[in-house]
């Protein structure tokens, strides 16, 4: 009962709607289905087309033909045989399309049908008179065949004039407002009815000659050009800067008298060209090429690589304008970025912090510092793996980056994360049932201050009468400085100190427990700490033992220089620095603000022709950061790439130990030249660096909208070449590079593989690596 239902609704509703079918196929009496092939068509008039239905569903398989419900059509529509042979008709019907249909004989109500459309026959052009012509007003004379009254002549797709003379000639009248070769097209009237291009000639009578036709031009500076027109008495032109009246901030200016006025910032084609346009015919021009130079670009690129995470061209022109003092003036006063709280900060939120301050930052001098004291006083996810052990440890830096070494010190040894991280939380006295935790002690002086090793002011290490090293400390140091620090556990939110030790509590400092803090005399690097002190004196005592060691302004200030600016600082370039950390000219010592500024300012630093062993290798994060704020590409979401950091060697805020993610006395293989970084860029870690870094280009295919500058002006490869010069090296690409990515672009099938190409050779050069 149910089928003979829905048979019998199926069959109203064709009935009482014929039309709502599909029209390659429909459902006719019992099932009975039609299908024809082609579905949609278009067939030249006069011509034929041939069709095919297939029935389903009955033995007769028969079909009835028709067009546009004529059975077997008429003159006008076409007509279609019994065997689906259908011939278009001479002129194409009124609105160029009709319908084929194939109707069942056994099922009359099961049918198919396809839409044809109708076009005039495509035009030939076999020439064009005349084919070569001055600007101004014209007339041609197109020759060929299969022309039909109504065909249009198209100049470079623009309509023009059209008379029809035969089907074999056509005339066209316009007005040649361009020079050069012209694409001629012929449409028939209707759809899909235009011809292969021919192509005519726009040849101007006069000359215009620009001089001098290429000029090297600093920023900033101007250049006189003057045009002579030949070939008209009219000697006047206007003058253009990139196709523009007068030119405009961004590629230079330029006066009526052709005095042109270089730009403040190098654009990133490098280039901008100059054009003259005879006003005789406002269309003969002559051009002249401006390569813009800009001296300082070197001298200020280095420092903001040296101070920031990168350089933006925003930054470069407002240091060029205020200085480097300024700039830094500005730097240290700036308020600090902000963090995620530690209520609900999770991993992710401290990565995303951490690489987003760096990346888009304001106070990018504080998240330099901030970054080249991490690898320092080293905390990691890998023991502190939540968010809130991770964030009070980077607040800790960054509002001490600027501030005195001393109360770093003091901050992080009483500091919550660092508690959880060296295991100073909860290190008690000495009884049966165990003493105090070493881990602290031990790397507070050896990582975090005066190192292993006595030095000089310059860094040098002192000598014994045999020859020999003299260490800093020994093995009774370690325990002596782990005794001061005794008694201290995690705090709590009302801040007083408890009776009994706390866990997990990160928000303020570790809270003193005075039963579980040795009392006994203690000496740490010779100074004497008296016996019955609290755990805050003795704490106190220490710490300020430690930051007055004569080694802690040596090995401090190397380990700043190598994370700012090289990882072989000159002995006379630490000296200076040192003493700077000894006395910041005002009777402070450990002012790290004036260390910083002593560090950037320092004559070595500011060399711009350094020697070559000059300069640091980037870490994989400095080298993604950098790159970004070059390109101007987005960052996203940090969380959702940082894994990838891993396979760089450089997994965020997770160091494999406290030594941080490299040694700080690694050298280059093969070499005595120290290079930290270089320990994390094995073979394999640079081809997963460079695949990373190359993801960026094409994301989103086929190339990222950032890089869309680059693509403007990749057709001239010299262009292609100076931008990224300009963008990444500040102009001093060698000529070697030069030649290799010049040889490179050549090859490529596009202009987005040649920027690609372009800039993933610079981004893996040796010259962008090494910050210089």
């Amino acid at each position: 009962m149910r089928v003979k239902l829905l048979l019998r609704f199926v069959l109203v509703l064709a009935l009482i709607t014929p039309s709502v079918v599909a029209p390659a196929l429909a459902l006719g009496q019992m099932g009975v289905t039609v299908t024809i092939s082609p579905t949609t068509v278009a067939v030249p008039v006069n011509s034929t087309r041939q069709f095919t239905a297939q029935v389903t569903g009955t033995a007769n398989t028969a079909v009835n033909w028709s067009v546009n419900n004529i059975t077997g059509g008429n003159a006008t529509v076409g007509t279609i045989s019994n065997a689906g042979l259908y011939r278009a008709p001479v002129v194409p019907p009124i609105g160029w399309t009709v319908t084929v249909k194939a109707t069942s004989v056994a099922s009359p109500t099961a049918l198919a049908s396809s839409v044809v459309t109708v076009r005039n026959q495509i035009p030939y052009v076999t020439s064009v008179t005349p084919n070569q012509l001055p600007p101004g007003a014209f007339t041609l004379t197109v020759n060929g065949s299969r022309f039909v009254n109504g065909a249009q002549v198209y100049w470079n797709s623009t309509p023009l004039t059209t008379t029809f003379v035969s089907p074999t000639q056509l005339t066209a009248a316009g007005n040649a407002a361009q020079l050069g070769l012209i694409n001629i097209t012929v449409a028939n009237p209707g759809p899909g009815a235009v011809s292969t291009v021919i192509t005519v000639n726009v040849a101007s009578s006069l000359i215009v000659n620009v001089t001098p036709v290429a000029v090297n031009l600093p920023t900033g500076a101007t250049q006189q050009f003057q045009a002579t027109v030949s070939g008209s008495a009219n000697q006047a032109v206007v003058w253009k800067v990139n196709g523009i009246v007068g030119g405009n901030a961004v590629n230079g200016t330029i006066a009526n008298n052709g005095l042109y006025t270089a730009p403040n910032l190098i654009p990133a084609s490098g280039q901008a060209t100059v054009t003259a346009t005879s006003q005789a015919d406002n269309l003969t021009q002559g051009a002249a090429a401006v390569f813009l130079q800009d001296p300082l670009l070197i001298t200020y690129g280095r420092f903001l690589d040296q101070c920031t995470f990168g350089t933006t061209p925003q930054l470069l022109a407002h240091v060029k304008q205020v200085g480097m003092q300024a700039f830094l003036d500005e730097q240290f006063a700036l308020p600090e970025a902000a963090w995620p709280p530690l209520a609900t900060a999770q991993r992710s939120d401290a990565v995303d912090a951490f690489f987003l301050n760096a990346a888009t930052g304001q106070d990018q001098l504080r998240q330099r510092v901030i970054f080249a004291l991490s690898e320092i006083i080293v905390i990691s996810m890998n023991k502190n793996t939540n968010g809130n052990e991770i964030v009070p440890w980077l607040q800790l830096l960054s509002r001490n980056a600027f501030g005195n070494y001393r109360t770093l010190l003091r901050e992080i040894t009483l500091d919550a994360t660092m508690g959880k991280f060296l295991d100073l939380a909860n290190s008690v006295k000495p009884t049966a049932n165990g003493g105090a935790n070493e881990n602290y002690a031990r790397e507070v002086m050896q990582l975090f201050s005066i190192g292993l090793l006595q030095l000089n002011l310059d860094g040098s290490v002192k000598l014994d009468g045999q020859g020999q090293p003299i260490p800093t400390y020994t093995q009774t140091d370690v325990r002596q400085l782990a005794l001061a620090l005794t008694g201290w556990t995690y705090g709590n939110a009302a801040g007083v100190p408890p009776t009994s030790g706390n866990y997990n509590y990160y928000p303020g400092p570790m809270l003193p427990i005075a039963a579980r803090h040795d009392t006994s005399a203690k000496t740490v690097l010779g100074q004497a700490l008296p016996a019955n002190q609290t755990a805050a004196q003795d704490y106190s005592a220490a710490i300020d033992t430690i930051f007055n060691h004569p080694n802690v302004a040596p090995f401090v200030t190397t380990r700043l220089i190598r994370a700012l600016v090289t990882s072989n600082p000159s002995p006379a370039y630490i000296a200076r620095v040192a003493a700077v950390f000894n006395n910041n000219g005002q009777g402070v010592r450990g002012d790290l603000q004036a260390v910083v500024r002593a560090i950037l300012m320092d004559s070595e630093a500011r060399n711009d022709t350094p020697p070559p062993n000059f300069g640091r290798l980037r870490t994989p994060v400095q080298h993604t950061i950098a790159m970004m704020r070059a390109l101007n590409i987005a960052t996203g979401q940090p969380a959702q790439f940082a894994y990838i950091f891993y396979g760089l060697g450089e997994g965020m805020l997770d160091a494999p130990s406290v030594f941080g993610h490299y040694s700080p006395s690694f050298r280059v293989p093969k070499t005595t030249l120290f290079g930290p970084e270089f320990q994390i860029y094995s073979p394999t870690e640079a081809v997963n660096r460079a695949n990373f870094l190359y993801a960026f280009f094409g994301n989103p295919w086929p190339i990222n909208p950032a890089l869309q500058p680059y693509v403007n002006v990749a057709g001239n490869a010299a262009a292609l070449v100076n931008a990224v010069d300009n963008a990444l090296l500040y102009g001093r690409m060698s000529p070697q590079m030069r030649s290799t990515l010049l040889t490179a672009i050549a090859a490529m099938y596009d202009n987005h593989q040649r920027v690609m190409t372009a800039l993933y050779l610079t981004i893996m050069s040796g010259d962008y690596l090494v910050q210089h």
